[in-house]
């Protein structure tokens, strides 16, 4: 009798073990390659190079502007600073509802990225913006690689 307890409890402690290692399966994120095979796509024929060309000199691994990096996904969801808040770029929840989105199609006056340089508009053309937009609400899927910006 001893051992069929024993033999039970193993069992039900595998099964506690196989359903605990599902649940972390599930909640866990999921690695962007793997999930959107399309997207990745997306991203190393239009966004990579929109990020390395406008982005990442400024919000990369050498420069830091407002604390934001965008050079991997990871860094991009940590959100850049504003004083000692954070601030999201990207919400997984609501992609469509991205500050990036709003900060690309200049739409707020104080909020245009890429900023302006000696006075000419560095926003990005009405493709750029669409492909960017398209890309975020797919949940922004980067390639393995970090964006490395392009050489001036």
């Amino acid at each position: 009798m001893g051992r069929l307890l024993k033999g039970k409890r193993s069992w039900v402690l595998s099964v506690a073990a196989l359903s605990v290692a599902g649940l972390f399966a599930r909640t866990a994120p999921v690695v962007a390659a793997d999930a959107n095979p399309e997207g990745v796509k997306l991203f190393e024929a239009k966004i990579r190079p929109i990020l390395a060309a406008s982005c990442v000199g400024c919000h990369g691994e050498e420069k830091q502007k407002g604390g934001l990096r965008l050079d991997t996904r990871e860094n991009m969801l940590k959100g850049g600073k504003d004083e000692d808040k954070v601030v999201k770029v990207f919400d997984e929840t609501t992609p469509a509802k991205s500050l990036i989105i709003e900060a690309i199609e200049y739409k707020n006056e104080d909020l245009q990225m890429p900023p302006m340089k000696k006075k000419q508009s560095m926003k990005l053309t009405d493709e750029q913006i669409k492909d960017m937009t398209d890309w975020i609400k797919m949940g922004a899927p980067y390639g393995e690689k970090p964006v490395v910006a392009a050489p001036k």
